[in-house]
């Protein structure tokens, strides 16, 4: 049983490949710097909790900071990008850097993860170096794998790091917030994702995704990056998570970049904390109204579970359909 939970515990190490041109983003810098002088002052805590609105790149941030603490040769505050350890990071197989997540879509990170990550970090570093762990979301965690977690940070192994990526801190126990040090991240402005963007990508077009992002800037990107992808309107968005329209044929019709473009599409339309925010006045935006800020929040973290089910070669028309109908729940409870 423990040799067939460690056979899935290894396939959640650090398992995205980097781009060695990568770095933090540019409305990060402020914040990395803070961290990367408190680490070389050996000050840095061995917990971090990175917080801020849905979409302003925690995670990005959580994994440049880790491909700093793991690098066996750091360059002006800076990952070499030439090391072993760096190497290993930039083709996704870091044997010291650990991803946890929710094991399945819809399912929440379970006690025995917390337990066999434990026991894991308590062992040496392959690389001799340090070790890190990423958890996201964070809240993700039932009641029991919070409590591990928190012993867990009363006695950290040694040299190990970390970083937790909370989208609602609300669901973080006080205890486990007293544990770490919190980094907050606020919706980067217009114009610096415009600077950060405009070397790839043409001004016209940045400032169309911006608006169409509503300013999240990974979005920006990933609609720059896949001009051609499927392009959904809000109200048709909203429709389907209603029940307005079929689920089954509508899930039948789409392919992996399709699905992935939906959740993408629905993941704007639910980052905001308020169907006030949209622009646009229709019926089928207004129904937003109907559901509490806790619902859009779950609501969006099933759609990112969905995401990685799709990256996992899930069953695409039974993920879809499954998703809407839960979706269709909310409102439905809403109601009620």
């Amino acid at each position: 049983m423990v040799e067939a939970f460690m056979s899935i515990l290894n396939d959640q190490v650090h398992d995205v490949a980097l781009s060695q041109d990568e770095d933090f983003r540019p409305w990060q810098m402020i914040e990395a710097q803070h961290l990367i002088c408190a680490y070389q002052s050996n000050k840095l805590p061995h917990a971090l909790i990175l917080t801020g609105p849905l979409g302003v790149s925690k995670q990005h941030f959580a994994e440049q900071l880790a491909f700093f603490l793991l690098c066996s040769s750091p360059d002006a505050g800076r990952a070499c990008g030439r090391c072993k350890s760096c190497l290993l990071s930039l083709a996704g197989n870091h044997p010291d850097w650990t991803n946890i997540g929710p094991e399945e879509a819809h399912k929440v990170i379970r006690v025995d993860t917390i337990r066999m990550i434990h026991q894991r970090l308590q062992q040496t570093s392959q690389q001799g170096g340090n070790k890190v762990c990423i958890i996201c979301p964070a809240e993700n965690m039932n009641e029991n794998a919070a409590n591990a977690l928190l012993k867990v940070l009363e006695e950290p192994p040694a040299d190990t790091y970390f970083l937790l990526v909370v989208h609602q801190v609300s669901k973080i126990l006080p205890t486990i917030l007293s544990r770490a040090q919190r980094v907050s991240f606020a919706l980067p402005s217009a114009n610096s994702i415009f600077d950060w963007l405009k070397s790839d990508f043409n001004q016209v077009d940045i400032e169309h995704a911006i608006e169409q992002a509503r300013g999240f800037p990974e979005r920006v990107k990933s609609m720059l990056l896949e001009s051609d992808e499927v392009q959904f309107d809000y109200d048709t968005l909203i429709e389907l998570m209603l029940g307005k329209r079929s689920g089954y044929d509508f899930a039948a019709k789409l392919d992996q970049r399709g699905a992935t473009s939906f959740l993408d599409a629905l993941l704007v339309l639910f980052a905001r904390q308020s169907a006030a925010n949209l622009t646009e006045s229709s019926e089928e935006l207004a129904s937003l109204d109907a559901i509490s800020e806790q619902q859009r929040h779950e609501i969006y973290a099933l759609a990112i579970n969905a995401k990685q089910a799709i990256a996992q070669n899930a069953n695409l028309r039974l993920l879809i359909e499954t998703f809407l109908q839960d979706c269709t729940s909310f409102f439905q409870t809403s109601h009620d």
